[in-house]
């Protein structure tokens, strides 16, 4: 928490001892433009691969896929909330090992589009996450598995988005001769595709490090492997396209796949050197660069590194607790890249038994839908103290949509015989992994109830440069409790609003990933400006008007009206105010020459919201009558065109006033009657009359006087 006053620090302390809590538009997995790639599956049965990309949008539009090594070009429409499928010729699958291909399948949307890919043969299918092009990075690190034997291994494959592109690799095993942990380079143009395999069973090209001078896509895996390991059979095809280093993450809950007994695989993969990652509270020994962490969860759990990870939920082999399933490669991301919404689907047949995982946080547990159906809460289990609970929801064939006021995660898989798929339901694209400090503005703000407060919650990296794209979680404690969130601008600030309702003390999360900042709402629902003296005074001709405040919030200032028959109100003047204080505050206004008699006044209050209210003068204010008879200098004087002429009467009587020129001829006469006693003020304007100089005359009962006055034009 920033500093604040030790008064605020004091009552913050006590307002924190009240309260528990948890603490836990963006770049997402949707675009216009994709390039994607099939890797190879089990190799003796590629030849009759299903190869179908899932296409999804919130709204209705149209596009088209293509491979233009193959001549491809599939138009496709999809309605919104709904999945749209689009199958593939089997020769779009990338099936040689460290050749260049030309199988580069581009998809391009008038609007944004969700992408899935399923590569399935009967017994060895899995899916993946399409990333869209304006997400593809330069630096990557392959997940994939260890091989399994001669003839199936571990792989990974590259896109390029762009001509004159040069793909440098350093493989953690032997690719067609390639030796280990020597850096090779491939050239790529748009589209062209390259895909390399380990060479012996005991390969694993997890850990390979890509580099790229541009963006591509990159994707890791095994043709059909075992999991855990070789003993238990039955292999299956595993794929994921996977993220740029810079969008890995530190923060993770993670939920049991369905029917599973005995628990799935996972590895956590190290970005940087002497990274830490800790499972439940216990910290593993520290793993460096390309290095993993494998092991078996057989319970929700909380994951988090003191350094980007990439995180993988491996299904495991039927044989390992004889269940109907078979492997497959998931990844899960960093729960400050959840979503508000998502749109999956299953494949149209072949898998008997459908699941959607969900991970959300405790605050939408009951109220996130499926399908527009809330998920009861009885379907959750909480996953420690991290503020989330999962939920293993079984689902029908087709396509499915879940929404919540909250992100969360969601994650697509199926089973069947011998037979398995799994893909993530889509994340936040956001450099998360960068991410360095977080500071949530205003500190302390008071508002009137009803009316709407926004904090903006400002995010750097190390080097103090804004970021873009990143989501900020608020949550809100106290008198109006709640949450949302926001997604960071070009200038790094995610700004979330509401409207307090109630009147009190608001605390303010914001968090994003390990990150928060604390800050204070006071709502009030008393008048906006506390007065403690409202008097009056009057000299002469004016009238002193002197007010006093004890509290104001939010005040724009005071405006000052009149009233001499109690029915019609005249503004008279403004006195600005001091916006929000508890400090005496002193105000006096004057309001000048007026006419005799009997005068009311009142304050109209104006706050910065434009919302009002008034303050009554409790007394009247009378100016009386003048005690001799006197005509005052005009005002201005020199003027142009226009100027004032005063006089008073200390009885009534007939009252002339005349304007002459220099020749003594008359040019107006601006008063003739009778007049009570009394002060007045008569308007005259020389808009017809030359320059130069002019004399104006009074008669009254028999007293007269002439004074000068000089038009100039």
């Amino acid at each position: 928490m920033k500093a604040l006053n030790k008064i605020a620090k004091v009552f913050l302390l006590m307002l924190f001892a009240l309260m528990s809590f948890n603490t836990s538009k963006a770049q997402i997995t949707s675009g216009t433009d994709f390039w994607l790639m099939f890797m190879d599956n089990y190799g003796p049965y590629s030849s009759t691969s299903d190869l179908t990309l899932f296409i999804t949008s919130n709204v209705n539009t149209s596009g088209t896929v293509t491979v233009n090594g193959l001549g491809f070009n599939a138009p496709f429409n999809v309605t919104a909330g709904v999945v749209t499928s689009v199958a593939l010729p089997n020769n779009a699958l990338m099936k040689t090992n460290d050749v260049v291909g030309n199988l580069g399948i581009h998809v391009t949307a008038l609007n944004d589009v969700t992408v899935y890919g399923l590569n399935r043969i009967i017994a060895t299918t899995d899916a993946f996450l399409g990333l869209p092009t304006s997400f593809l990075g330069t630096d990557y690190i392959v997940l994939g598995y260890t091989s399994r034997s001669a003839s199936l291994y571990s792989e990974f494959g590259i896109v390029a988005a762009q001509n004159g592109t040069v793909v440098t690799i350093t493989p953690t095993a032997v690719v067609n001769g390639k030796p280990i942990g020597i850096p090779y380079n491939v050239n790529l143009n748009q589209g062209e595709t390259y895909n390399a395999h380990g060479s012996t069973n005991t390969d694993d090209l997890t850990g390979t490090v890509i580099t790229s001078n541009n963006p591509i896509a990159v994707y890791g895996g095994h043709q059909c492997g075992n999991v855990p390991d070789d003993t238990y059979g039955a292999c299956d095809h595993m794929v994921e396209q996977l993220p740029p280093t810079n969008t890995w993450g530190k923060n993770f809950v993670t939920c049991p796949l369905a029917t599973r007994i005995g628990g799935d695989t996972w590895r956590f993969l190290a970005s940087d050197n002497n990274t830490t990652v800790t499972i439940n509270g216990v910290a593993q020994a520290p793993i460096n660069k390309g290095q993993f962490i494998q092991t078996i969860l057989t319970t929700t759990s909380i994951i988090t590194s003191d350094k980007p990870i990439l995180a993988g939920q491996y299904s495991n082999s039927s044989s390992f607790d004889g269940v109907t399933s078979d492997p497959f490669l998931m990844l899960i991301p960093p729960y400050e890249q959840f979503l508000g919404s998502y749109t999956v689907t299953t494949p149209a047949t072949g898998f008997s038994q459908n699941f959607i995982n969900v991970v959300a946080p405790n605050s939408v547990v009951g109220a996130l839908t499926l399908d527009g159906v809330p998920v009861p809460a009885v379907n959750y289990t909480p996953i420690g103290a991290s503020g989330f609970s999962a939920a293993k929801l079984p689902v029908a064939l087709g396509s499915h949509n879940l929404a919540a006021t909250l992100p969360f995660g969601c994650f697509m898989y199926g089973f069947d015989s011998f037979d398995s798929y799994g893909y993530p339901g889509g994340q936040a694209l956001s450099q998360v992994a960068t991410v360095t400090s977080l500071d949530v503005t205003p500190e302390i703000a008071t508002n009137i109830v009803g009316t709407q407060h926004c904090v903006d919650g400002l995010v750097k990296d190390q080097n103090g440069i804004p970021l873009t794209g990143i989501r900020v979680d608020y949550l809100i404690s106290g008198a109006n409790p709640g949450a949302g969130f926001a997604f960071t601008n070009a200038s790094g600030i995610a700004q979330y609003c509401y409207t307090g309702n109630n009147a009190g003390y608001d605390t303010i999360i914001g968090s994003t990933g390990s990150l928060s900042d604390t800050v204070l709402k006071i709502w009030q629902s008393a008048l906006p400006v506390e007065l403690s003296s409202f008097t009056s005074a009057v000299d002469n001709r004016d009238v002193v008007l002197k007010w006093s405040t004890v509290m104001e919030l939010n005040n724009s200032g005071f405006d000052i009206e009149r009233t001499s028959d109690h029915n019609s109100w005249t503004r008279v003047g403004n006195v600005a105010g001091n916006g929000t204080t508890n400090e005496l505050r002193n105000y006096e206004f004057r309001d000048r020459n007026l006419a005799s008699g009997t005068y009311n006044y009142r304050l109209k209050q104006i706050d910065f919201n434009g919302n009002f209210e008034y303050f009554n003068l409790s007394n009247e204010v009378e100016i009386g009558i003048p005690d001799r008879f006197s005509l005052s200098q005009n005002y201005p004087n020199p003027f142009n065109p226009n100027t004032k002429i005063a006089f008073e009467i200390p009885k009534e009587g007939n009252v002339t006033l005349s304007v002459y020129d220099n020749g003594g001829k008359l040019v107006s006469t601006l008063v003739n009657g009778y007049k009570a006693a009394g002060y007045y003020t008569v308007d005259f304007s020389a808009s017809n009359l030359s320059s130069g100089v002019y004399f104006y005359k009074i008669e009254y009962n028999g007293l007269s006087k002439v004074m000068k006055m000089t038009v100039i034009k």
